[in-house]
């Protein structure tokens, strides 16, 4: 299992999942799903692919308060949601081209959009930043650009999180830092 997974995540059961498949390295492309104590595979899946269930990097996962998981689909420019089984539940684009996900309590899904501009199978003209917006719609409510950086080849946030008091921290692993986005 799990060649150079991209995200890792914890169930709402304690069940483990994991997203595997960076398509330069030739693995699979899917979702692992194992018990809470990592050593049973429950299922797994998705393959390489474009179509509905099929993933070309799945970079990022995140659950709502439903218990939907949400997948990054990275070079596939969209989010992907699943039950818990892996059933398809609904592919949404506007959430740019995701390499991380976060979900906070209230449901508002943040999405750091690391490559839109620096890859051609792209939105077309949509900028890199941070998206933000309610599962309960999929709505995108907000958008933060990335902080410009010292050199312009460097990549932008690439991971997202957002703690008990709203403030958002983003990770660029370009840069080796986070930057704290505090909440007015």
């Amino acid at each position: 299992c799990c060649f150079q997974p991209n995200d890792v995540i914890v169930g709402p059961d304690g069940s483990i999942y994991i997203a595997q498949g960076h398509n330069d390295t030739g693995g699979p492309q899917l979702i692992w799903k194992f018990n809470k104590d990592g050593k049973t595979l429950i299922t797994k899946f998705g393959q390489f692919g474009h179509g509905r269930g099929e993933f070309d990097q799945p970079h990022a996962l995140a659950f709502d308060s439903t218990s939907k998981l949400y997948v990054g689909d990275r070079n596939n420019n969209r989010v992907q949601i699943f039950d818990q089984s892996g059933k398809l539940l609904d592919i949404w684009y506007q959430f740019g081209r995701p390499s991380g996900l976060f979900i906070d309590k209230k449901d508002m899904l943040y999405s750091a959009d690391s490559e839109s501009q620096a890859v051609a199978r792209n939105h077309g003209g949509w900028r890199n930043g941070i998206r933000i917006g309610s599962v309960k719609d999929g709505k995108v409510q907000y958008f933060i650009p990335p902080p410009v950086v010292p050199n312009p080849q460097m990549q932008p946030p690439i991971g997202v999180v957002v703690d008990g008091n709203g403030n958002l921290y983003a990770a660029s692993d370009d840069q080796k830092d986070i930057k704290k986005y505090v909440r007015n």
